[in-house]
């Protein structure tokens, strides 16, 4: 017998949890069951101090309205009644009341917590959707509330009305919302943007963002995690083929247009092959190691690529259709424009952009031909029709000048590794005429690299891998590798650290130890950091360092190339080996011999030899400074040490 007693109790127990744990509604049921049964209670307990006439019913009416309540607690008489009375009056606070305030306020919080999450499907049309929560999400948001110029032509094109921005992230909560309160360029509008929660390679999580529906998806990579067998690439894939999937069960003959990032190079057209919408993809791995190898050829060229590809704080690069300046030639509208600069044309055919960067001078513009320029805004786009030139001043052509190429083996030193050193490898391979040493100091072992290598071949002719396992946060190993005997030094941000500021300190650190080591050496490296965070390139400007920060540039490029999908070509063409590319010329080269001259007279001059003024190289008090798109007739004081900033056509 005793020993049936506990297990009664525990069954008691068990079941009162199980319906405690169902909902609010069950919990109301418990509640409303000890609310009776506190109620014949009382009334059997006075039902002998009540007239004969007086029924049970009575009693426990009368117990309830004690329970429910306390307001009749004065109107009874004799002690016992009074004694019982303030006993249910009791239980009525702590039962009645707390339990009931209890049971709706968990049932509201867990109602808000579930309407935070995002759980509840948008029905929206033609609105712009992020697919995945990453380090570029915010900043792909933030390109897109300040674009107010191509945020105008693609509601014209997609007959958008008003902006509606849903972004899937796998957690949503306020820490999300903060983050985006937190950028300056989004701030209040923050709460413009729908959080919803889900995963983009979940099909039923797509119909959360109403996908199909949408005019513009992006999706950025996710973090990369060595560890998982589902890499980034495999899900933007897979999100691809759900999206195609969706398309063919609910019968949508029109697809949303979609821009989407690849990491490997080698999964691209397997990308394409998921996807029978309009598509763009952005191989970020390739990209950032071209302007790492063009910067190598051309070191300070990071400066601009840090203007042109970044948030709309500088220049950027625009395109933008003018139908007055059809059959014109291209020298005759140049000077039309005051504060911005053509690069060139990008003209549609056959379905596909086809851009003309540093093209002749004397292509006429055909209709639809869209002009390809370097403003600071939407607005500095302004065609002066007064401007357009009806005779051209013939400047003596001259004879083109050559693109300087480095001889000799060129010595790279890679401090550290992530998913860029490979593409770096693979890109330098493309430039036939140069060969060059390249030593890799990370603490990442020999096999897993050759792991990473994948497809690229290593043992190329021309070029020559030294693998170091070390760590180059250490002064010893900075001092053993030898890093003044390198030209080029790169850091690159390390891809063992979760977090974006762990791995930013530690490219930091090693940086202000190397610096020390080569301050006592005399050749002088040029030296490129690779960052994840933007706010800590401030940190670095007193040693006047190369900054390239990945994320922010490969957030432009999706964000710009979602508005406008003409700028993937041009993106392309002017990052790809060979034909348009940003060189510096010396003042020499160009045999300027004044002591100052406006920026007209220079893209005069630059024009003269069949390539286009970007801008200027100046040395100053606090090292070279780049001013990009100056005013034209102001006056620029030029010195032997500095530099133009020329677009060029490469052969």
């Amino acid at each position: 017998m005793r020993l049936k007693r506990p297990r009664i109790r525990r069954k008691i127990l068990f079941t009162l949890e199980r319906q405690l744990v169902k909902g609010a509604q069950y919990q109301l049921l418990v509640v409303a069951a000890l609310i009776g049964m506190i109620s014949i209670i009382g009334g059997l307990l006075v039902i002998p101090t009540d007239t004969p006439s007086q029924s049970l019913g009575e009693a426990v009416w009368w117990a309830f309205l004690r329970l429910t309540d306390p307001g009749y607690l004065g109107d009874d008489e004799g002690n016992w009644r009074r004694f019982i009375s303030t006993l249910l009056t009791i239980a009525g606070y702590v039962i009645f009341l707390g339990s009931l305030v209890a049971i709706i306020t968990t049932w509201m919080n867990r109602k808000i917590r579930h309407l935070e999450q995002g759980l509840t499907p948008v029905t929206a049309n033609n609105h712009l959707v992020i697919l995945g929560w990453s380090n570029r999400t915010i900043h792909i948001a933030a390109e897109i509330f300040q674009s107010s110029g191509r945020l105008k032509r693609m509601f014209e094109k997609f007959n958008i009305k008003k902006l509606k921005l849903i972004v899937l992230s796998e957690e949503v909560g306020p820490f999300q919302m903060q983050e985006l309160k937190d950028n300056p360029m989004i701030g209040r509008r923050a709460h413009e943007i729908i959080l919803r929660t889900g995963v983009a390679i979940d099909r039923e999580h797509l119909r959360r963002v109403d996908a199909l529906n949408a005019a513009v998806i992006i999706i950025p990579s996710l973090a990369y995690d060595r560890k998982e067998l589902i890499n980034p690439d495999v899900e933007t894939i897979k999100c691809l083929l759900s999206l195609n999937a969706e398309a063919r069960q609910f019968n949508f003959t029109t697809l949303p247009y979609v821009i989407a990032e690849i990491q490997d190079d080698h999964k691209i057209n397997a990308a394409f092959r998921s996807y029978s919408g309009p598509l763009e993809i952005i191989g970020s791995n390739a990209i950032i190691s071209r302007l790492m190898a063009q910067n190598i050829r051309h070191p300070g060229l990071s400066q601009v690529y840090n203007e042109l590809l970044s948030q709309l704080v500088k220049n950027n690069i625009f395109t933008q259709e003018f139908p007055e300046t059809i059959n014109h030639p291209i020298w005759a509208v140049k000077k039309a424009f005051t504060k911005a600069i053509v690069l060139g044309i990008v003209r549609e055919e056959n379905d596909t952009f086809i851009p003309y960067l540093n093209t002749d001078e004397n292509e006429v513009l055909k209709e639809k031909d869209q002009l390809i320029l370097i403003a600071r805004n939407f607005s500095d786009l302004e065609l002066d029709m007064d401007l357009i030139e009806k005779d051209r001043v013939h400047l003596p052509k001259k004879k083109a000048l050559t693109v300087e190429e480095q001889t000799g083996v060129i010595r790279i030193l890679i401090l550290g590794w992530n998913e860029h050193v490979p593409s770096l490898i693979e890109e330098l391979t493309t430039y036939e005429d140069e060969s060059y040493y390249i030593r890799i100091v990370s603490l990442k072992p020999l096999q897993e690299r050759k792991k990473d290598f994948g497809m690229v071949n290593e043992e190329h002719e021309r070029i020559v891998i030294d693998h170091v396992v070390a760590d180059y946060i250490r002064e010893s190993v900075i001092k053993r590798i030898e890093a003044e005997t390198f030209e080029h030094i790169l850091m690159v941000s390390s891809d063992r650290m979760e977090e974006e500021e762990e791995a930013d300190a530690r490219t930091m650190v090693g940086f202000v130890l190397l610096e020390e080591v080569l301050e006592k050496s005399v050749k002088s490296p040029s030296i490129l950091l690779e960052l994840a965070d933007p706010s800590n390139e401030s940190l670095l400007k007193p040693f006047q360092s190369e900054v390239i920060i990945s994320p922010m540039i490969l957030s432009h490029l999706l964000a710009s190339i979602a508005m406008q999908r003409e700028l993937y070509s041009i993106y392309n063409e002017l990052f790809t080996v060979g034909g348009p590319e940003i060189i510096f010329r010396s003042i020499e080269e160009y045999g300027i011999k004044v002591p100052m001259a406006t920026f007209s007279e220079l893209e005069s001059q630059a024009s003269s030899y069949g390539e286009t003024a970007l801008g200027v190289f100046m040395q100053g008090e606090k090292g070279k400074r780049l001013v990009l798109n100056p005013s034209k007739d102001e006056s620029i004081n030029l010195s032997e040490i500095d530099s133009l900033v020329i677009l060029t056509t490469v052969y």
